[in-house]
């Protein structure tokens, strides 16, 4: 299953205390996008907890369209394959890759929603690209755990393009992993399409 394998085990190690860090400070390079990130995995993790409310999963999915760059992430997975896309093809790999990462967030997060992620700091990438470091607060845990969240933007006006866990970037992982489904479809993108609204429908019924 492309990019969820990865996003299963990397969450569930969160979840289980597998990933320790020696610091849980880091130096602040940008509070602006520090203080997106806390209210962003504070905003995220509450919808999540509210177990009783019906219109969960459409309040987290209108939290992914405010607060993530899908956009940008789906064209970055796609790699050198994005340069021979139709454009007609691209935007149906857009709505369908929306749908793939919502459904990942929402089952992945929803494994440690009753922990607290606290932002340590930041580090800058470039300007208007920063990697925001959290720690999930877990008194079971022996050590802290840390997730990283790579946000774009400046001015107050920040998206995120992807997560971090286990050192590893999913945005990454999956782009890889689309790279192989590619080359052994001739390249079809609307083959992936359709591999990802159907992956997005299994995670969203609770299937792996």
């Amino acid at each position: 299953m492309l990019g969820f394998a990865l996003a299963r085990r990397a969450f569930l190690a969160i979840a289980f205390g597998a990933l320790a860090f020696a610091s849980t400070e880091t130096a602040s390079a940008d509070p602006a996008a520090e203080a997106f990130t806390q209210h962003l995995v504070d905003q995220g993790v509450a919808i999540l907890r509210n177990t009783g409310d019906p219109g969960r999963r459409a309040k987290f999915r209108d939290f992914i369209n405010q607060y993530a760059d899908i956009r940008a992430t789906a064209g970055f997975t796609l790699g050198v394959y994005k340069r021979t896309a139709v454009p007609a093809e691209f935007e149906a790999f857009v709505l369908a890759f929306k749908d793939y990462a919502t459904a990942v967030y929402e089952a992945r997060l929803d494994q440690y929603k009753g922990q607290t992620l606290k932002v340590v700091g930041s580090e800058d990438r470039k300007p208007g690209d920063v990697v925001v470091n959290t720690i999930v607060v877990d008194p079971n845990a022996r050590e802290p755990l840390r997730v990283g969240f790579r946000v774009l933007g400046g001015g107050g006006n920040y998206r995120f393009v992807d997560v971090q866990v286990e050192g590893i970037w999913l945005a990454v992982d999956q782009r890889d992993q689309f790279a192989a489904f590619l080359s052994q479809h001739r390249g079809s993108i609307p083959a992936l399409t359709a591999h990802l609204q159907q992956q997005a429908q299994t995670i969203a019924s609770g299937g792996h």
